[in-house]
Formats: structure tokens, sequence, C-alpha cells
């Protein structure tokens, strides 16, 4: 970035605590000392097993290094899942608040991102024995979750408005949090993603555009959702990185979400810097799963080669950090903050 002091939130009716959080996090990479926020994934709502929401992440992290991630995610949708038509909304569960609430009080730092039923599809059914998540979708049927009064705009707004209700409990206790919403929309393996693989076509990039602030508008304006910061992040491992970017005035964090096993091979950090926000890493973790990626090594490629970093987030089981190596030394890295190091009693740390 070249300004932080020129730095506003996209929603300029943020809250005070997301303003102050926006401007404290722009600021981490110029610091000496600690600047880098750690993360961890806690799982999915709406399910049972490893991947279900829960503290258990969080809590194993501090067991093994002494050190409780600043920012802890939760994914509230399953769109893997199948449910009656007319019910898509219920595939939306934001039981995992409770404990981000807890976390926050703590001192903590909270992420919301979605892997979204499918609102072409009534019950998310495709027919397939699955979810539609992963169910590839042409463009006439993308231009009609748009569509006033369409089935599939229902369907879409329905989803929004249980999202909205969950975001708006962490609303109503003043919790900031960072909102990412149709991620990795360069890759061809979700509903909202590209049309194929590495594929330049333009009219997906700009309705995935027109969906992205359809939802930043609903929620904004029509919900007054005044806690959110948006996160944009593509994949690592594809192109066109920036050529689904929705637009200044509705993001205010881009980020990669990279997998890979040497994230000095990363491409295209530059590419999101031009975009002119703080930049992030929303989820990492290796590309070969075999329990091999240090983490420890992570951090210090990330404080060096990619010095505008503001915050990394591991994701869970095979990919995070209990599953691979030297965890400890990447969540007490002398630049690292954890979530003791966020606040300063009611204040945003400045050490």
């Amino acid at each position: 970035m070249n300004n932080t002091t020129e730095l506003t939130t996209a929603n300029e009716n943020a809250d005070d605590t997301a303003v102050k959080v926006y401007h404290w996090l722009a600021e981490l990479p110029a610091r000496s000392n600690k600047k880098l926020i750690s993360g961890a994934f806690g799982g999915y709502t709406h399910i049972t097993g490893e991947d279900a929401f829960s503290m258990r992440q969080a809590e194993a992290i501090h067991a093994a290094t002494g050190q409780y991630p600043a920012i802890y995610g939760a994914d509230y949708a399953r769109g893997w899942d199948i449910t009656e038509p007319g019910e898509e909304a219920n595939l939306i569960d934001y039981g995992c608040n409770a404990e981000l609430i807890t976390h926050w009080e703590n001192g903590g730092l909270v992420a919301i991102s979605h892997h979204l039923p499918n609102p072409i599809y009534a019950g998310n059914n495709p027919g397939t024995g699955q979810g539609a998540l992963k169910q590839p979708i042409s463009n006439e049927q993308y231009s009609r979750i748009l569509a006033l009064g369409s089935d599939e705009r229902q369907r879409w707004l329905a989803m929004l408005d249980k999202i909205a209700e969950g975001l708006m409990a962490l609303n109503r206790r003043g919790i900031t949090v960072f909102y990412r919403p149709l991620h990795e929309m360069n890759g061809e393996w979700f509903w909202w993603g590209a049309s194929g693989y590495e594929n330049s076509d333009t009219v997906r990039m700009e309705l995935y555009k027109m969906l992205y602030q359809d939802m930043f508008n609903y929620f904004t304006y029509h919900k007054g959702l005044n806690n959110l910061l948006w996160v944009y992040s593509p994949d690592a491992l594809r192109g066109y990185k920036s050529d689904y970017y929705p637009g200044h005035p509705y993001v205010d964090i881009t980020g990669l979400d990279m997998y890979l096993d040497n994230p000095q091979t990363l491409c295209g950090y530059q590419e999101m810097l031009n975009l002119n926000k703080p930049f992030a890493f929303p989820e990492i973790g290796p590309m070969t799963l075999d329990g091999q990626l240090d983490y420890g090594s992570v951090v210090d490629v990330i404080l060096s080669a990619y010095p505008k970093t503001t915050f990394f987030m591991p994701w869970n089981n095979a990919w995070g950090p209990l599953k691979n190596k030297n965890m400890a030394e990447a969540y007490n890295h002398v630049h690292v903050i954890n979530r003791g190091d966020v606040w300063s009693g009611d204040v945003l740390s400045q050490t």
C-alpha cells in the first residue's frame, strides 16, 4: 500500500472497532517487532466428525506451543450437503458463534468464510448424490441468481438472510469479522468460480463481480452489517487473480489462498499488492499431504519474501500445523502476533 493514512473501509458506515482493527492491521508491516498475525481454521458448522467446528485446533496449538492463534476461523455453510427444496438456507449454520465470541472476549480476532450451497438447484441437489457446491453452472444460470424475482435469486437471498443472522449476532457483541465470501473464484472447483481451467471468460468474471457486489450491498445497506472487513482471496495456483476483483469500494483486504510445498514459488504477490489494499494469506497449507510442511520455515518465508503480509491462516487437519512440522517455531516466532498480543486492555497493541 502506498499510504495507510488515506486508507478507508469499504463500508463507509463501518463501526469504530472495525475501523480501528483495519487501520491497526494495515500498519503492521511497517513495524520492526511483532508484525504478522497468526491464525487457525476451526472447521465447518453443520457437520460432525474431525472437520466439525470446535476450539480443538486452538486448544491443541496452545498445548503444543503455549500460544493461541490470534485469528480463529469458521465456515458457516456446507454446500456439500443436500436438503429439501425450499430449505436451502438451513444448510447455513452459525452455531460456531458462541465459541467465536469467547475467543474474541479472550483477546482474539474472528474470521468467517463459506462453502455455499448452489442456488441454481432446489435443495442444493443436482441429482448426483451430493450437494452442488462443486457443480458447474453456465453463465446463463449464473445470471439468474441476479435476476429479480427468479427462483434462483429467492434461494440466494434466503441464504444471505440466514448468514446475516449469524453475522448480526456478532455485530451486536461489537465483534469485527474478517469476512471472506466467494473465495478461490479464479479456480474452477466452486460453482461461483471460473467456468473452466484457466478460462479467460470475461462474462464469467463480470458475473462474479456482480454477485460479490450484490452480497456486499445486501449486507451493508439492507442488513446494516457494519462489523465486516471484506476479504478477496483468489487461489495462488491459478491465473486471473485480479481479473475477478469486484472493485476498491467492495474490498478491504486482498489475499491469496496458498497451498504450496515451497512457498518461495508463489506467484501473484505483487499482483495483489498492486490493488493497494492490506494483504494476507487467508488459507495456507501444503500441496502434498505428507506431514512435511515446515510451518516455522513458512513464517520465515512470509516475513522475508512477502513482507507486506498482515496475517496467515493455516487450514485444518492434513493441511494444518498440528499434522505438519515445527508449529512451535511458527507461533513463537519473535515477529508473530498471537491471541495475547492483539489487545492491551481495550486498545489494540502497539508493540
